[in-house]
Order: C-alpha cells, then structure tokens, then sequence
C-alpha cells in the first residue's frame, strides 16, 4: 500500500517542476531586460509547454496501461493524426476557431484510436498488432493531413506548424481550452489509478477485485483519446512524450504503480517538452530559426521506440 505521505509528495512534484519552470523565465526576462508583452509571451508559453508535457505524459500512462502494451501512446495508435486531419478539415470548412477546431479535433482522434483498437484486436490483440494497426492508421491520416495542409494554409498560415508540434503561438486566449484536458486526466489520477492497477493483471483479475474492466477501460481511453486530441488541435501534433516518460518513470521508481508512476511520468514529461523547446527557442533560433519542439522531441522517442520494439521482440519468432 502507498502511503499517504508519499502520495501527497509525488502530487507536489508536478507543482514544483511548474515553479522551477516558472522561476527560469522569470529569470531570464530579468537578466535580458525585455518589456511586458514578451515577459508576458514566456511565461504563457512555459505554462502551455508544462502542461502539455503533464497531458500526454498522463494519457500515455493511461493507455498503456488500460491496453497492457507499453509500445503505445496517443501517437503511436494514430490519434495525434487523427485529431490533426480532423483539425484541418474544420479550419477548411469554418476557417480557424478554437471551440470548433477542438471539437473536431475530439472526433478525429476518437475516430483513429477506435480503428486501431478495432483492426489490433481483429488481428490478435498482441503488442505488435497494436504497433501495426497504429502505424497504418497514423499513415491514413498523416498523408489526408498533408493533402489538406496545402489548401489549410491558404486560409490560416500558421496550420503548417501544427504539423510537427510548435508553442510559438502561445496567447492567454489558449489557457482555458489547455486547462480542460489537465483537469481531464488529473480526474482521471485520483478516480481510476487504483483501478487501471487492477487491469494491468488481467480482466478476471480485476473483476475479482471489483474492478470493471470494459468500463475501466472504455472510461480511461476516452479521457486520454479527448485530452491528447485538444493539445493537438490547440499546437500540432507532438509525439513520444506520452511514450518515453512512462518508461522512465518506471526504470527510476522500480514499479508499475500507477499511483507512484503517473506524476512522476507526467513531470519528465513536462521536463521534457520544456527543455526540448527551450533548446529550440534559445539554442536554436539564433543559429537556425526555432525548429518546432514536435520535432525535436520525435528525434529523441524514435530511437527509444525502436529500443522498445527489439527489445519486446526479442527471443520471439517472427
């Protein structure tokens, strides 16, 4: 059992990850010297980055284990392009509104997570089947997406970014729409931690302890499907946080607890994405212009994911 001192302090690290974060560009803006509006940008963006980092760390942990498939995360099983394509089609159709956009957004994303689980489980149900159904269904709406991009652009320029993942339209106007997805998963924490638990050891198991598995389930992939599909339609599509994180935080904390194990993910992943686009914006930009931090991060998981996969695969015949 975990106690409930270690539990209130494994809650408090997301909150002093966010200082930290908060307290770097406080200092920066002091050291540069630079006026309110662009004081005002960074400390917009920081928020958006940490919280962003903090959704899809949480909904990875989340579907990895509601699937017990740690190779998956909302991009893997297609719904980051899902929620894209979806993101465009409503910025062609209405032109760029942020209710509409998420809106659709939700749909496309749902839409591509409930194909792959539907073609993964009429395969087999394995881990491969569910790398495989994703990647096909990521590779549909990948390639509709950069169909649509060509015609999006013309009617809103900055859909190019969302391609790849960027912060740099950071605006206080994003701040409720970003804080909806948090409040989603962090519910999710406190009501269903215990019980994704249960699901890690199988349906019968859980059942046994009173855990419904189906509804666990169903419950828990919908609040990780419509969370990680608002990042993406509020800043493109950013991939592998939700995969790398969880990892790490099992290798550091020697256990699949999701008590202990979802807050320290969701901070890495915070940790993560913030250091990946602060490289951008301040390494970077001087040298090469600011390269979306949805890019770098995915340089950084594919390594890892393919580590996964050999390592999954491993001793296995193919």
């Amino acid at each position: 059992m975990i106690s409930w001192k270690k539990l209130f302090l494994l809650i408090l690290i997301p909150l002093l990850i966010l200082l930290l974060i908060l307290s770097s560009t406080y200092l920066q803006n002091i050291f540069q010297s630079v006026n309110e509006y662009i004081a005002s940008y960074r400390y917009y963006r920081a928020i958006y980055v940490f919280i962003s980092g903090f959704i899809l760390a949480s909904s990875g942990c989340y579907l990895q284990s509601v699937l017990r498939n740690p190779l998956v995360d909302h991009y893997i099983l297609g719904i980051g392009s899902g929620a894209l394509f979806a993101s465009y089609l409503a910025i062609l159709l209405h032109g760029y509104s942020i209710a509409v956009v998420t809106v659709f957004a939700i749909f496309g994303g749902l839409l591509a997570l409930s194909l792959v689980v539907l073609i993964a489980e009429r395969i087999s149900g394995s881990d491969v089947a569910y790398v495989l159904s994703g990647i096909s269904v990521t590779s549909l709406f990948s390639g509709l997406s950069i169909f649509l991009s060509y015609y999006v652009i013309i009617r809103y320029p900055y859909a190019s970014l969302m391609l790849t993942g960027s912060f740099t339209l950071a605006r206080p106007g994003l701040l409720p729409s970003l804080l909806l997805p948090f409040i989603l998963v962090v519910m999710g924490y406190i009501l269903f931690a215990k019980k994704i638990n249960a699901l890690i050891l199988g349906d019968e198991y859980s059942a046994q302890l009173g855990v419904n598995p189906r509804t666990t389930r169903i419950y828990m992939a919908l609040i990780s499907g419509i969370s990680s599909s608002i990042v993406v339609a509020l800043f493109g599509l950013i991939g592998f946080i939700g995969l790398v994180a969880p990892h790490i935080a099992r290798f550091l904390t020697k256990t699949s607890d999701n008590r202990i194990v979802v807050p320290l993910a969701s901070s890495i992943g915070s940790l993560l994405l913030y250091s990946t686009d602060m490289f951008s914006r301040i390494i970077a930009a001087p040298v090469m212009g600011e390269i979306p931090a949805g890019a770098i991060v995915s340089l950084i998981g594919a390594p890892f994911f393919l580590l996964l996969i050999a390592s999954r695969l491993r001793g296995r015949v193919v």
